[in-house]
């Protein structure tokens, strides 16, 4: 563990286990991530990543953690809801969109809905929308239907809401994996605007490793093994080695 400031992490997690039946997900499991960083958490389906966000998010609880902090503030139990309030956002393989909905209804989304029905303000909303694809650096025709973008472009959206919603710590579930080569080069510079501009947090679980690792602050190489690796220059290596056999 290293020994910087609590204020300066977005995360930070010692020794955390989580099991399923005789299935040991994680293993006393180390890992930090500083407010500003961008990490890849590599390793092959079934080793644990997606089990991490569970965890961090509070859909799982993990049998034993020595800590959980967030921000700076140190959780014995966290809820999905306390999560959320935190600042941590997930953005699943699925994306969890809707189709149908227009891109500004798609950013907007969760403004739309409430415990009390309430009229829709369409030009407050697609305003709000533009502003944060254009924290992005990206624009995006609001009116369009979902089912008019790209996967990449819908990655955006998916991003530009969880902005929307003043997420801290933004993790993405496997964003490249239907990517091309050029469109993922393009999503990663999105990624890299998204902490520079907004000061946010994004972990990059993926299973293939050449595709996010040369964007990031620093790799993670096996989540089941008792301790987290930082293998950023090894995993470039091996990255280019790969490309080079493709």
């Amino acid at each position: 563990m290293t020994t910087a400031p609590a204020e300066r992490f977005a995360l930070r997690l010692h020794k955390v286990s989580k099991a399923f039946g005789g299935v040991q997900a994680l293993n006393q499991i180390d890992f930090e991530v500083r407010a500003g960083e961008v990490h890849c958490l590599a390793g092959e389906n079934g080793c644990g990543k997606s089990t991490l966000i569970k965890v961090v998010t509070g859909v799982h609880q993990p049998e034993s953690a020595d800590l959980i902090e967030l921000f700076g503030v140190r959780v014995d139990r966290i809820t999905p809801v306390q999560a959320r309030q935190r600042g941590v956002s997930v953005i699943w393989q699925d994306l969890a969109l809707f189709p149908h909905m227009s891109v500004a209804e798609n950013i907007a989304f969760d403004d739309l809905v409430g415990l009390r029905p309430r009229s829709v303000r369409y030009r407050e909303m697609s305003a709000r929308a533009g502003e944060v694809l254009e924290r992005l650096g990206v624009s995006l025709p609001l009116t369009a239907p979902l089912n008019d973008l790209s996967i990449a472009q819908r990655q955006v959206v998916a991003i530009a809401r969880a902005l929307m919603n003043d997420a801290k710590l933004i993790f993405m579930d496997e964003p490249t994996a239907s990517l091309t080569q050029s469109e993922t080069d393009r999503l990663l510079d999105i990624v890299r605007t998204t902490y520079e501009r907004a000061v946010r947090s994004v972990p990059l679980p993926a299973a293939r490793r050449h595709k996010a690792v040369a964007r990031a602050d620093g790799m993670f190489w096996g989540l089941a093994r008792r301790h987290l690796r930082d293998a950023l220059g090894a995993a470039r290596l091996d990255s280019k080695e790969e490309q080079h056999d493709d």
